[in-house]
């Protein structure tokens, strides 16, 4: 886990960036794609991005905001 990835407290995230200023913005995605739930297979696609925003925890006086990128997987296998 990355430096940032412990203080977010969330390991397999890859940090893209972080932005600070009244409060702390984090920006991440995924480290690594998952294997399929179905069947196991290692070489999903990804069928498109969602991202979410989350208030996650405070960080002193700063609330810190998490902007994660969730793809949706697709099998080929299933």
């Amino acid at each position: 886990m990355s430096h940032a990835g412990t203080i977010i407290g969330i390991s397999d995230l890859e940090v893209e960036h972080v932005e600070r200023d009244d409060n702390i913005t984090v920006y991440a995605r995924p480290a690594n794609r998952p294997p399929c739930i179905h069947c196991e297979h290692d070489d999903v696609k990804i069928k498109a991005t969602n991202q979410r925003t989350l208030k996650h925890t405070r960080q002193g006086n700063q609330i810190m905001t998490l902007h994660l990128k969730a793809p949706k997987y697709y099998c080929p296998e299933c």
